[in-house]
């Protein structure tokens, strides 16, 4: 199947501002067009596209948000498919009247709603490169990364406004108009989307390929998050993995689906395709702790859902609900990283289905998903064991990708069964880091990506996750004994393993309804494990959190340890 054509409009074919040189010069991706030849693959393969493409797939089907979208605030929380599309194309024609053209940057910098998506697919469908920001963020990320876009035009809105640092100064300096989607009385340098609503329709002029169509960011554990470009032909070879048939846990039409992810992360981008070319009824969260999410689940009674492992972990309360929410779930998700085995052996309890299936997804911003592992009730049904099944994630693509593992030291392959960095080789890789080429290129070895994880390989050729390399512990996986804590000690809602170079590493440790950690259930539960500090108990929202509910390890190092420093060397990271 050749990518689709692209629609392009007569006017604005040339750019209204210079175009800078990380937008033009970039390696292409490589692309792969199936993983076989009974492959179900994409319907489209560019982001302007995708609403569109799934009105045709699925014209009268519901898509159900948990408020109504901040860009349409009067509008209501249940569309069609088809009156998503429209309401890109109104997004579009805003755009365009406020001066939006093809090859500008736009930075969207706004409360996380799945209008931030209909905000990228819109800025796309007119040629210029969305660059998906995430509110967690305060300026001391912020303003690095809009530096880097020189000069975008900037969608945002009143928290963010003054949670991110975004003053009259930087407004100025660093984008060519800043948009709030909602009122801002008193900053005249600040314009309003509503000003722009009267707008008429504007002509798709989409950008080829192999162009860059999107920029979105990494997680930031370690600090300034790093800005990750992808073309469409970038996205098209990942989401071939998104929409394959796969045996008991492909996506189906007949699918109910929850999904709470944050809406600014590359996850959104394969996921989208997959949609597109299915077309289910989708419940879209936007806030993983309000009770909008116990009040649709209960009436949508959902058949798959997919979360972040953070946020599967502050759902436990809800798996647990008399109501049943979960009990027709015959898949779960998680993407990103591993997940806890007292979080999947909650959920499976959750559902009545015969032979629910969890399926982990180890993936990251710059290739997609890396490894897949199914998980059954059985595989996770022993309490505190040795090592956890979920360290075990997975595989890589059949047909699709190759991995191993190399000394971090010397960049040699250790054999298999021995600890070291995991580097992949697969179609799909972003096109760069901007702004910091530099550090993209140092993750590359020819056609291989360095993940900066550190794993074992084993004679089958899954892959056991040991530990971020910078957050790597003597004698032991933090990983590992984070996950063994949170089983073995059933009111402990996070546990982080922190390691202290020179020191013994600190556990910090967070409880349900912050209720005293017994000395004796710790004891316990650390009785078989390497030698570690004693924990540290905070409140669970004091651990500081990047936009993906990962912890922000450096962060919380800082937080409570002053001075200490990580053992890892970080060259990857």
């Amino acid at each position: 199947m050749a990518p689709p054509a692209d629609t392009t409009a007569a006017e604005d074919v040339e750019p209204q501002r210079p175009i800078p040189r990380f937008l033009t010069e970039f390696t292409p991706t490589r692309f792969r067009r199936r993983l076989s030849p009974f492959s179900r693959v994409p319907k489209h393969s560019k982001m302007g596209e995708t609403w569109h493409v799934a009105a045709r797939t699925a014209p009268d089907e519901l898509v159900i948000v948990d408020r109504p979208a901040d860009i349409d605030p009067d509008g209501p929380e249940i569309r069609t498919y088809t009156q998503w599309a429209e309401l890109v194309d109104r997004a579009a024609a805003w755009l365009h009247q406020a001066g939006v053209r093809p090859w500008d940057r736009v930075a969207v910098l706004k409360a996380n709603h799945l209008d931030i998506v209909v905000l990228g697919c819109a800025i796309a469908r007119i040629g210029a490169i969305p660059c998906m920001f995430s509110g967690s963020y305060g300026p001391e990320a912020m303003i690095p990364m809009l530096e880097r876009l020189e000069r975008p035009f900037l969608l945002t809105d009143r928290k963010h406004l003054d949670k991110c640092g975004i003053t009259p100064q930087v407004v100025a300096d660093l984008t060519v108009k800043t948009i709030s989607v909602d009122a801002v009385e008193d900053r005249p340098d600040v314009l309003r989307l509503d000003d722009f609503k009267d707008a008429p329709p504007v002509q798709p002029n989409m950008r080829e390929f192999a162009e860059p169509v999107v920029i979105t960011h990494t997680s930031g554990t370690t600090g300034v998050p790093k800005l990750v470009m992808h073309s469409a032909e970038s996205i098209y070879a990942m989401a071939i993995v998104e929409t394959e048939r796969w045996p008991r846990f492909g996506l189906r039409r007949d699918d109910t689906v929850a999904f709470c992810d944050p809406y600014t992360h590359e996850r959104l981008t394969t996921m989208q395709l997959a949609m597109a070319a299915v077309g289910p009824r989708i419940i879209y969260l936007s806030d993983p702790l309000s009770p909008r999410v116990r009040e649709l689940l209960a009436e949508h009674k959902p058949t798959l859902v997919e979360a972040l492992p953070n946020i599967y972990l502050a759902w436990e309360p809800l798996a647990r609900d008399p109501a049943g929410l979960f009990s027709n779930v015959r898949e779960y998700v998680n993407s990103f990283d591993a997940i806890h085995t007292r979080t999947i052996r909650t959920f499976m309890a959750a559902t009545k289905r015969r032979f629910p299936i969890w399926v982990q997804s180890w993936s990251q911003s710059e290739n997609g998903a890396l490894c897949i592992r199914p998980f059954f009730r059985f595989v996770v049904r022993r309490k505190g064991h040795r090592p956890p099944p979920t360290q075990l994630i997975g595989w890589p693509i059949p047909f699709h990708a190759k991995m191993r593992a190399v000394n971090p030291e010397t960049g040699q392959e250790v054999p298999r069964g021995q600890v070291g960095m995991i580097e992949i080789d697969q179609p799909g890789r972003c096109l760069a880091y901007v702004g910091e080429q530099d550090r993209h290129d140092l993750k590359c070895t020819g056609r291989w990506w360095s993940t900066g994880d550190l794993g074992i390989i084993n004679k089958w050729g899954a892959v056991r996750i040991v530990d971020r390399e910078i957050d790597r512990i003597p004698n032991g996986s933090a990983i590992e004994f984070e996950d063994l804590i949170l089983d073995r000690i059933d009111y402990t809602t996070e546990v982080v393993v922190l390691p202290v170079a020179g020191g013994l590493p600190v556990p910090v440790v967070s409880t349900t309804d912050d209720v005293p950690l017994d000395k004796g259930d710790w004891a316990r539960a650390v009785a078989d494990l390497a030698p570690m500090a004693d924990p540290i108990q905070i409140r669970w929202d004091e651990f500081p959190r990047t936009g993906t509910w990962k912890i922000r390890r450096v962060a919380l190092r800082e937080q409570l340890l002053d001075g200490a420093k990580a053992i890892g060397i970080g060259r990857w990271t």
